[in-house]
């Protein structure tokens, strides 16, 4: 009995021993006979691939539209299966048809070239299969972490002796570890952004701290807008329902991170609790200072020195006084660039520069103005100079102002100082959303033969252009923005305001000022980056063509029924971070509308807007709506809906 047990267990040994002897042999023989299965094998596992590919191609191609970086195994394995695909995989399919040939006349199957591409077309199967495997990514891309030397653009710096003596002095306080709050002051236009950009560019390329991080901060702070950019800076992002105070915490906690670290906080008008954006502060940053040799340096600019010296506890000041007479020439000189016209207008020259004031702002702008002009424009430009009514606004000097107009007053077309005074409306500081332009633009009917949305794309970016090259406009930090220097703001204000374009500041009595306003007949009113809960019953402005509400913040808001009653000569409206349960009723009123924006908006009911049967454009950026109505299928003019970004 045990003698036939081991008889079996040495059968079974050997049988398998014998399996695994013949089967390579077996599986060459299959190479020959069943090259058909291993072809389609091959063909279904290509397929396969292809089909990955695509799910990965496609949030690879959105991560690179929004300038997100591409992970490097993701970009290595598009490459290995593009390789693969139009090498490999291609050239076995492509032979399949050798293979099929008979030899002998046809009287056999050609058995080595089957045999041949059945064995490559096994092997390449399976490293199809294994790019299958290796294609599952859980996310293809990231946010670059911004380099602010890199996009840091100070064009605008000069090497002159004033300027360049600030300069090293601030450097020369940036290498003391025992300052840590330092305070640049100077009156408006006089170029403390741009030393402070210039400094900024210095530090990263001396390696003098770890990480620089810059926000402007404006008349109105904005915690949001600040908090905001210093996070970009450090690469990193707020979730869409944290607070001012969550989102303070976690700002601090990740600046603690940095061991070398240097915040500029330009442009500020009051005193800054620095610990409520999440910036480590007094004896919190000491402390850190102390523990782990961590530094935290804080430059701050600012028209006061008082306010850095006393309220902001600057340890150290540095005056930017300015131009001299000498520099301020050869700034100027500069601008215009033709030294032969210099030379023939020298008097001329002289005095607008001296007229000037000094003041880099004033004299780019009338520079720029006058570098295309003949003699007259430069005598007619010194005579506005001159005027003894040149007025003061918010304590700029009037040379300042009247040299700033005389820009606006010189530029080539009623189009390009339309589009100026448009950008008067936007809160001081603020960036200006090109695509904003080009949308109130088009519905208000600035731009003269233009019939297409293309066309009008191209007219304003020609406009700002314009703008930019007279010191008007400034680039903004994204490709589709711009911003205004703060001086030339306040005279745009004013312009917009001379011709009945109203930007109505954040005043506790909203109600009696926008009765003042109203009285005024104005043809445009702007409420920018305003906490507004309410506005008036009726807003009844015959002669309104635009009106733009910029509100900050999400709380609650009521807007009546019969808010738009009696401004039927509406044709642009622009409604920011409102909820609305259902559109007013007296929207519906609103039919010379054209151009209708409602923007991080929390719709419901909007059906109202199936009346505004002139309507070309329609926006609901970054709103919360479930679902367009039926109604909007009325809107036969509609040119453009915007659905970017709804939640």
């Amino acid at each position: 009995m045990a003698a036939e047990v081991g008889l079996a267990a040495f059968s079974s040994i050997v049988s398998e021993g014998v399996k695994s002897l013949f089967k390579p042999i077996i599986r060459q023989i299959s190479y020959v006979f069943k090259y058909q299965s291993y072809i389609d094998g091959l063909k279904d596992q290509v397929k396969q691939l292809e089909h990955k590919r695509e799910r990965v191609e496609i949030p690879v191609h959105q991560a690179t539209q929004q300038g997100d970086e591409i992970y490097k195994d993701v970009a290595d394995w598009l490459n290995s299966v593009k390789e693969f695909t139009q090498g490999a995989a291609k050239s076995i399919t492509d032979d399949e048809d050798r293979a099929k040939k008979f030899c002998f006349k046809g009287s056999c199957p050609n058995l080595i070239s089957r045999y041949k591409l059945s064995r490559q077309a096994a092997k390449a199967a399976e490293a199809a299969a294994s790019l299958v495997g290796k294609g599952n990514f859980s996310n293809v891309s990231h946010r670059p972490t911004p380099k602010l030397a890199e996009h840091i653009q100070v064009k605008d710096f000069e090497a002159f002796d004033s300027r360049m003596k600030v300069f090293q002095d601030v450097m020369e306080a940036l290498r003391d570890d025992k300052l840590n709050i330092i305070g640049v002051h100077g009156m408006g236009g006089v170029g403390k952004t741009t030393i402070v950009k210039q400094v900024a560019k210095q530090v990263m390329e001396e390696n003098l701290f770890d990480k620089v991080v810059m926000a402007e901060v404006t008349q109105t702070p904005d915690h949001h807008k600040i908090q905001n950019k210093l996070a970009f800076d450090l690469g990193m992002e707020f979730g869409l329902n944290e607070n001012e105070f969550q989102r303070a915490e976690r700002l601090h906690e990740r600046l603690k991170k940095e061991k070398q670290l240097l915040i500029i906080l330009d442009n500020i008008w009051t005193k800054l609790e620095l610990d409520k954006f999440g910036i480590p502060t007094g004896d919190v940053a000491e402390k850190d200072r102390k523990d782990d040799q961590r530094r935290c340096t804080i430059i701050l600019t600012s028209r006061k020195q008082d306010l850095l010296r006393i309220d902001m506890n600057s340890q150290k000041n540095f005056q930017i006084d300015a131009l001299p007479p000498k520099e301020a020439l050869q700034l100027f000189e500069e601008i215009v660039g033709d030294s032969t016209k210099i030379s023939a207008f020298q008097s001329t020259a002289n005095e607008i520069v001296e007229r000037c004031g000094g003041l880099p702002v004033a004299l780019s702008t009338v520079a720029n103005a006058l570098k295309t002009k003949e003699l007259d424009f430069w005598k007619d430009a010194l005579n506005q100079l001159r005027r003894s009514d040149a007025r003061e606004i918010h304590g700029m000097q009037a040379n300042v102002y009247t040299s700033i107009k005389l820009s606006y007053d010189f530029l080539e077309s009623e189009e390009a100082k339309s589009l100026f005074r448009l950008c008067g409306l936007y809160s001081e500081g603020y960036v200006i959303q090109v695509s904003n332009l080009l949308r109130y633009g088009v519905g208000w009917r600035l731009f003269e033969n233009v019939y297409t949305s293309e066309e009008a794309r191209s007219r304003v970016h020609r406009l700002i252009d314009n703008l930019k090259s007279s010191c008007l406009l400034l680039d903004g930090d994204a490709k589709d923005e711009v911003k205004m220097h703060d001086v030339t703001h306040v005279v745009a204000v004013s312009i917009a305001a001379e011709k009945r374009m109203f930007n109505i500041p954040n005043v506790a009595d909203l109600e009696k000022k926008m009765e003042e306003t109203i009285r005024k007949d104005p043809i445009a009113i702007s409420l920018p980056q305003r906490n507004i809960q309410e506005l008036p019953e009726r807003l009844q402005c015959p002669n309104l063509q635009l009106f733009l509400l910029f509100r900050k913040g999400n709380g609650p808001m009521q807007i009546s029924d019969l808010f738009f009653e009696g401004t039927e000569e509406l044709k642009v409206l622009s409604l920011t971070r409102i909820p609305f349960s259902s559109l007013p009723s007296s929207l519906g009123r609103l039919i010379n509308l054209q151009t209708l924006c409602l923007d991080w908006c929390q719709l419901e009911d909007v059906a109202a807007i199936g009346q505004l049967k002139k309507l070309e454009i329609l926006s609901f950026r970054y709103s919360d709506i479930k679902q367009l109505p039926l109604e909007i299928g009325q809107l036969t003019g509609l040119q453009l809906l915007d659905l970017s970004n709804c939640k």
